[in-house]
């Protein structure tokens, strides 16, 4: 009990009473105390292998069916290689692959149906993650289901024997595994994979299942991780339970299975290939979207409390023009530089208040600029920094980026300009990140005071749509 009250708390709970008032810092923190966040489980319950023999054909062949459901839209670039990976999967007989099409403008389509793949369409207005997934499973005639993304692939030709096998030797219900990025993937989705998977043991494949530490939120994400990136479950056990929620569909069906006393598995070293280089307007959606629906997954998220829709656009405003000023700062650095000295300049750049209004809108991601623009004509340009009330978006910001930085630092000795100019776009995108998680604080917080007006409704809309 006294650790509550530790050096580490107590300068936490006066920065978040700078941040967001006193009085919901107070509420947080009573709310932190009744439900902790709490921690993964400390011990792992390690998954029996079978080892792989030095010979594809000497892999004991598995009398299996497996239906591979896809939901695709505008995947030309992707189709025809994933059908490809899937058809040479070994020591397996051959995969149903099911495509659920939501309006695909390009040669999804035909490309599909060329490969003589099965495709199942959708209308864009029917899409959800959800709908899209239990349509296919719907149509499938397999013994498992295996539930990919339209840009993932398989990295060898016994990656589908190896999840197979490990749900079987196991007795689960349902095994996903990890991602290995591509190599064109940008620095930032490169941290989030990294970031993911060293903080639930890195290299060690897991059996999940319910536990003490279930009863807090990070225990019960921890322990219900089905990834729908590759998910693979038993079609009797799916056809029970289908997916239900329009986002975090996986997280969802991952928390009921355990709950009902299913295991899962979840493999390290067996991995697809996935990565994506997305916008930092993405990100902003993004952080709204697992802020917005994390409290209708996890019955234990606890979210700081934001109140004051002014206060908070402005300091998004703020923090936005902070991170332009930081990219223009950055082009009057003489480099290479030792990447140590270059990413504490860049958090010394971000730490700096701002000392005159600005709309920050140039040298931002377009989308994001043109939405910051939105912001700076309805709200107004950012006044000149208080040095009492803080910016609720920049010390979230500087804690991510100094994890980020670390990282980085662990890869590279010297930054040259490429890698500094990666560095700042990764800055925006963990701006966008905690811009959009603190709007859907807004908007849940004003939700539950029944104070949601016409201006907030418009930005839910926006911000969950299409993600």
């Amino acid at each position: 009990m006294l650790g509550i009250f530790s050096t580490v708390n107590i300068v936490k709970y006066w920065r978040y009473c700078q941040m967001y008032g006193v009085k919901n810092a107070t509420r947080l923190a009573v709310r932190r105390l009744r439900k902790p966040m709490g921690y993964p489980p400390f011990e792992a319950t390690p998954l029996s292998r079978t080892v792989i023999a030095n010979s594809e054909d000497s892999v004991p062949a598995l009398a299996k069916t497996v239906s591979v459901v896809v939901p695709t839209k505008n995947a030309a670039a992707y189709v025809t290689h994933l059908v490809e990976k899937l058809k040479a999967q070994r020591r397996i007989l051959p995969c149903e692959i099911i495509l659920v099409d939501s309006g695909s403008t390009d040669s999804t389509v035909p490309l599909a149906e060329r490969e003589g793949v099965k495709v199942v369409r959708i209308t864009s207005d029917e899409f959800t993650h959800s709908f899209a997934r239990n349509k296919g499973a719907s149509t499938a005639t397999g013994d498992y289901l295996l539930f990919m993304v339209q840009d993932a692939l398989p990295l060898t030709n016994l990656w589908l024997w190896e999840m197979v096998t490990a749900l079987e030797a196991n007795k689960l219900s349902a095994v996903s595994c990890a991602e290995y990025p591509r190599a064109d993937c940008d620095l930032f989705y490169g941290f989030l994979i990294h970031n993911h998977y060293s903080s639930s043991r890195p290299d060690q494949d897991r059996i999940l299942a319910w536990n003490e530490s279930c009863s807090s939120y990070l225990g019960l994400r921890s322990n219900a991780q089905i990834s729908d990136v590759a998910a693979l479950i038993r079609r009797d056990v799916f056809e029970n339970y289908r997916y239900r929620t329009a986002y975090a569909e996986d997280l969802d069906l991952g928390i009921r299975l355990i709950r009902d006393g299913h295991r899962l598995g979840f493999l390290q070293n067996t991995r697809v290939l996935h990565s994506h280089d997305r916008s930092s307007y993405y990100f902003l959606k993004r952080g709204y979207v697992d802020a917005r629906f994390l409290i209708e997954v996890f019955p234990n998220f606890i979210f700081p409390e934001v109140e004051d829709k002014s206060k908070l656009f402005c300091d998004i405003l703020t923090m936005g023009n902070r991170i332009r000023k930081v990219a223009g700062e950055l082009q009057k650095l003489r480099l290479p530089l030792p990447t140590r000295e270059l990413t504490q300049r860049l958090l010394a750049a971000l730490a700096t208040p701002q000392t005159e209004p600005d709309l920050p809108t140039a040298g931002l991601d377009s989308e994001l600029g043109k939405f910051m623009q939105g912001l700076s004509e309805r709200h107004g340009a950012p006044p000149s920094e208080s040095p009492v009330k803080a910016n609720m978006i920049r010390p979230h910001v500087v804690d991510h980026c100094e994890r980020l930085f670390e990282w980085i630092c662990g890869i590279y000795d010297v930054a040259d300009r490429k890698l500094a100019e990666d560095l700042v776009r990764a800055l925006e995108k963990v701006f966008a990140i905690h811009s959009g998680s603190h709007m859907a604080y807004l908007y849940l917080t004003l939700r539950n005071h029944s104070e949601v007006d016409e201006t907030l409704v418009a930005l839910d809309s926006a911000m969950t749509a299409g993600v």
